[in-house]
């Protein structure tokens, strides 16, 4: 009976450890989005992706964004991990606050120093020099029509799909000084009874703020389910004209089409969903875009010794959280799975 009970009791705490173990799963996520100029545009009348709607960690704008009412408010800005924990606090902050943005977001994205992810939170962005695409990059580059649009590494904890939160991506110009919402010239703005209206506010507070129009915006989501899963919905803004619908008033049902095309900022959507293996590079194409991503396996933070981080340039202000077992060699997720 006492052998019994001493079997069970170790199962079960082997059954825990597992578990534990399970709860992260730490790797780093590097990806590349470029455009192909001189095709002709791929529009479509609406987003096709079906994205998690969870709100997204933003890991891009508190390096660029200034809030311009918060020293006076006392609002300090969300950390990505608080949006993790308090999406709809930072939300309602973000709310009340000006956000003054840059007229331009560049290409490579990076933290000011190599970083390395610690337990407990969720994403960490990682700086330029510890990214791996360089090589491939600089060979695009020199293809007719290649644009570098975003260029970021990061790490994070894989959650399965009902727990993943998506990260937020955007870069390039900010559009929305010259058109509207609805794509075209401010000063060539049709008429909203011609034209259905959408609302594009995105919960960013005051309606007389104008939200920034990004040349690339939209967000990625990763999640785990014994196999890495990688959803995309990314929209590209792209200059080019276009001739403009008018309704005549007297005939509600038919639509007639001015003969003279005027600017217009296409909306381009890439929208997709695919298992990935990770270590290996894959591509998601599209006629306008094209995206880079490497998801690789990585030595999970408890795991990583204080020498391990120094030789990685990271430096940390408390020793004492690492593993005790400093000294052992670094291990990475099993290979068996993902």
């Amino acid at each position: 009976m006492l052998k019994q009970s001493l079997v069970l009791a170790a199962s079960l705490l082997s059954i825990s450890s597992y578990a534990l173990a399970d709860a992260e799963r730490w790797f780093e996520v590097e990806i590349y989005i470029f455009e192909r100029q001189g095709n002709a545009f791929e529009e479509m009348t609406n987003n096709p992706a079906n994205m998690n709607k969870r709100q997204p960690i933003d890991m891009i704008s508190p390096l660029f964004n200034t809030d311009i009412t918060g020293a006076s408010i006392g609002l300090e800005g969300c950390t990505a991990q608080q949006w993790l924990e308090n999406a709809d606090k930072c939300n309602q902050q973000l709310s009340s606050a000006q956000v003054s943005s840059p007229s331009t977001i560049p290409a490579s994205i990076g933290a000011a120093t190599p970083q390395y992810a610690k337990e407990g939170e969720s994403t960490v962005l990682l700086a330029p020099s510890q990214a791996q695409f360089d090589d491939m990059i600089s060979t695009l580059s020199k293809e007719p029509g290649h644009k570098s649009l975003l260029h970021m590494t990061w790490q994070q904890s894989m959650q399965p799909r009902h727990r993943a939160t998506p990260i937020r991506l955007y870069a390039g110009d900010d559009f929305s000084e010259r058109y509207g919402k609805d794509g075209y010239l401010i000063d060539h703005q049709v008429a909203a009874s011609d034209i259905p209206q959408f609302n594009f506010d995105y919960g960013l507070g005051n309606s007389e703020t104008k939200a920034p129009i990004w040349q690339l915006e939209g967000a990625i989501n990763i999640y785990l389910n014994h196999y890495l899963y990688v959803e995309t919905a990314l929209t590209l803004h792209e200059e080019g004209t276009k001739i403009p619908p008018q309704i005549d008033r007297y005939k509600d049902t038919e639509t007639v089409m001015s003969s003279t095309p005027v600017p217009y900022l296409f909306n381009i959507w890439m929208a997709q969903n695919k298992r990935v293996i990770s270590d290996e590079i894959h591509y998601f194409d599209h006629p306008n875009m094209g995206m880079l991503l490497q998801i690789r396996k990585m030595t999970q933070p408890n795991e990583m010794s204080q020498e391990a981080l120094e030789q990685l340039g990271v430096f940390v202000d408390s020793p004492s959280k690492l593993d005790d077992n400093s000294g052992l060699e670094a291990k990475t997720v099993n290979d068996s799975v993902y």
